[in-house]
């Protein structure tokens, strides 16, 4: 299906030669970051043969990661940053460290990839896919120093409940990518799904129980924005892989 005008146009803002140069991790054909329907039943199902990287040696997120190692500098993600609020503020006030962010809608990583570059930012990654492929098939085993899952989809009809982030599946997919003590940081307003997520990871014995990381404003996300004006509950949580 053609890309509609709307993401055409937010494409279109990354193109302009004025800017920085982009970080934005374009996975082109990647089976494994643009499956179909058919694709992304196999991948949930596991079924053999499933897609491998097309083409390892230009990878462009295993390059972000090639690059950080090199550097010495620790990698932190994001899975689903939206409009990418909470990474760029991050991203600036941490600039010692690199920031992979993973969001499925590819306008709105067009947008703060520019968005990012007018900043000056140099130290945020941005790749359009889903986060639970790039967390399986592209990110190294122990690499991540710490993820952020920040008010992620409730998913609140019983029959998309496979669609939760915070998942068995899930949950094991971030510990494989933490490195010995890094952090899993979440947060919600959903009640219901906060309880859900808690339960999900405090099962996991390999995971412990940390103070809840603190977001002051400027990388508090859009979402959050509108709920605290709401006056909706924050809930937060974090744990640290043992090891």
């Amino acid at each position: 299906m053609p890309r509609d005008r709307h993401v055409n146009r937010a494409l279109a803002l990354q193109r302009d030669p004025n800017l920085p140069p982009s970080l934005a991790l374009e996975p082109g054909a990647c089976p494994i970051m643009r499956p179909d329907g058919a694709m992304k039943e196999r991948l949930e199902r596991h079924e053999a043969p499933l897609p491998v990287c097309p083409d390892p040696e230009k990878c462009p997120v295993r390059a972000f990661f090639a690059s950080a190692a090199a550097a010495g500098a620790p990698v932190e993600l994001e899975v689903g940053s939206g409009y990418g609020r909470f990474a760029m503020g991050h991203a600036a006030a941490h600039p010692e460290i690199r920031f992979f962010a993973v969001e499925q809608d590819e306008a709105r990583v067009a947008r703060t990839d520019v968005a990012s570059r007018k900043r000056g930012l140099s130290n945020v990654g941005w790749l359009a896919g889903e986060a639970r492929y790039a967390l399986e098939y592209c990110v190294p085993p122990g690499s991540v120093s710490a993820a952020f899952v920040l008010f992620p989809d409730p998913w609140p009809k019983d029959r998309h409940a496979r669609n939760r982030f915070f998942r068995a599946p899930n949950v094991e997919l971030v510990w494989r990518a933490l490195k010995p003590g890094g952090a899993l940081h979440a947060a919600t307003d959903d009640a219901s799904y906060f309880a859900e997520a808690v339960a999900a990871v405090d099962s996991d014995p390999r995971f412990e129980r940390v103070e809840p990381y603190w977001r002051g404003p400027d990388e508090q996300t859009d979402f959050e924005r509108k709920f605290l004006a709401q006056g909706k509950t924050v809930n937060r949580a974090s744990w640290r892989k043992r090891g």
